[in-house]
């Protein structure tokens, strides 16, 4: 309870800092006037994590093909586990950053082209997604990994990890839990000052925030409670 109560009173200050920064004037945010050059960079951005999310799966396929015994067998499964996160949080950023790109182009009414290259961008990422998925077998060929069209897949990748594994992806679960938190307080503020600031109102967001909030914060405590 303390832990999270400062984690609130830490978003709140770091939240009030930025926007008192903003309300004294030292800056504005001129969305509009850089709209294109935002939304290009975005899809780029995008792009190229999709590009990059390939390449790392093309090295884990190739590496998983080489035999190795005793502590070498142990660092090349050390390594494919990291060629597949790097490609996994390659393809989810590509797929974030490219509906963004997509948002800011549809908002601030962009070409018609710049707006069509958005939807190959999100599609690429959406595609990747699965397949990323699915190359899991090829860090642990020797066990029954699930298809990552099962509805259950979450489920069934959790009960088949040793009780180690488990430790370390509740430690990164709660860590982001926690973060998560504090990053939406952050956004919430931040809404409510650029609202004040600019004259327009993020009413809408800040209410979208509150709800994701609310739910995520109420599973959670829910979800502990009734273990």
């Amino acid at each position: 309870m303390k832990r999270t109560i400062k984690q609130f009173l830490f978003g709140g200050i770091i939240g009030g800092l930025i926007g008192s920064f903003i309300v004294t004037g030292g800056f504005t945010l001129p969305l509009y006037e850089i709209a294109t050059e935002m939304t290009i960079v975005f899809l780029g951005i995008a792009l190229l994590l999709a590009v990059g999310g390939f390449v790392k799966l093309a090295q884990l396929k190739r590496h998983s093909l080489q035999q190795h015994s005793g502590e070498d067998e142990d660092l090349q499964e050390e390594n494919l586990y990291k060629l597949y996160s790097d490609a996994s949080l390659a393809i989810n950023m590509s797929l974030i950053i490219s509906i963004v790109g997509a948002c800011a182009g549809i908002i601030t009414k962009q070409s018609v082209v710049i707006q069509i290259v958005s939807i190959p961008a999100i599609l690429l990422a959406i595609i990747a997604t699965p397949i990323v998925g699915n190359y899991i077998k090829y860090v642990y060929p020797y066990r029954e990994i699930p298809s990552y069209n099962d509805k259950h897949y979450t489920k069934k990748m959790f009960e088949m990890s040793d009780e180690g594994e488990r430790h370390i992806m509740l430690q990164g679960l709660y860590s982001a839990f926690n973060l998560t938190n504090v990053l939406l307080l952050c956004s919430l503020l931040l809404c409510m000052f650029y609202s004040v600031v600019s004259g327009e109102s993020q009413l809408f967001a800040i209410l979208i925030i509150a709800i994701i909030m609310i739910t995520v914060n109420t599973q959670y405590m829910l979800k502990v409670r009734n273990q």
